[in-house]
């Protein structure tokens, strides 16, 4: 079994000249923060772009060390939260990070705590303000778009490159050639497919089906006819 051992923490990046910031949390397994920016540069695909083309950013900062992910994940999420960072344009971050949850442990700032009905509407009527956007390769679920690439509606595919919508197996049917099996729409399975599917592992008939135990008052064998005279059916126990 694994042990996690790695030190996560939030930490901040920043182009003056640019007027560009990112807020980040960092909470891989043996992650260390003097790793920061040696050998991790975060996974944010706008950092990646913006260091290609303007080089490292002249703030580098270690904000906050944990002794939880959780931890590290709310903390990040309540900091960008706070500043509004999908709202405003100097900020290279999609969305305010890990989404708060009533179901996240124990060391979640909201874990047992009872909630009125009107907080209950109110939170509901939030969440239904929230919206679809996408700037052509990624997208975001919040009341207003980040900045002005963003258009209203969703993509065909998530942000990690699947396929989403309810329509991706509308018309499709299973076609299998006895080996393999692929689901797809009706014309368009290949030569030599038909209906069905091939099932994995599938058990072998069992060859002494039917057949019935027969005793001669000494031994007992499986047979579908009587092994021979003296015998009858039974089994010695």
């Amino acid at each position: 079994m694994s042990i996690y051992s790695g030190r996560p923490y939030t930490y901040f990046i920043r182009w003056s000249k640019l007027n560009l910031n990112y807020y980040g949390v960092r909470f891989a397994n043996r992650c260390r923060p003097d790793d920061f920016w040696v050998k991790y540069f975060t996974s944010s695909e706008r950092v990646k772009e913006v260091r290609k083309l303007h080089g490292d950013p002249d703030v580098i900062q270690i904000r906050k060390i944990f002794d939880s992910v959780s931890k590290a994940r709310v903390w990040e999420s309540k900091v960008l939260q706070r500043l509004k960072v999908h709202k405003k344009e100097q900020w290279l971050n999609e969305n305010v990070g890990y989404a708060f949850s009533w179901k996240s442990g124990p060391e979640h700032q909201n874990y047992g705590r009872k909630f009125s009905t009107e907080t209950k509407l109110r939170q509901s009527e939030l969440r239904s303000k929230n919206q679809w956007w996408n700037n052509g390769s990624h997208q975001v679920f919040v009341p207003e778009p980040p900045n002005s690439n963003y258009k209203r509606g969703r993509l065909k595919f998530n942000n990690v490159g699947a396929e989403i919508g309810a329509s991706i197996s509308k018309g499709k049917k299973w076609y299998t050639d006895g080996k393999t099996s692929i689901f797809t729409k009706p014309g368009t399975e290949p030569i030599g497919f038909i209906d069905g599917r091939k099932i994995k592992n599938r058990l072998k008939p069992n060859p002494l089906k039917g057949s019935k135990w027969w005793t001669n008052g000494r031994i007992s064998k499986l047979s579908f006819d009587c092994p021979g005279e003296n015998w009858v059916l039974g089994r010695i126990t």
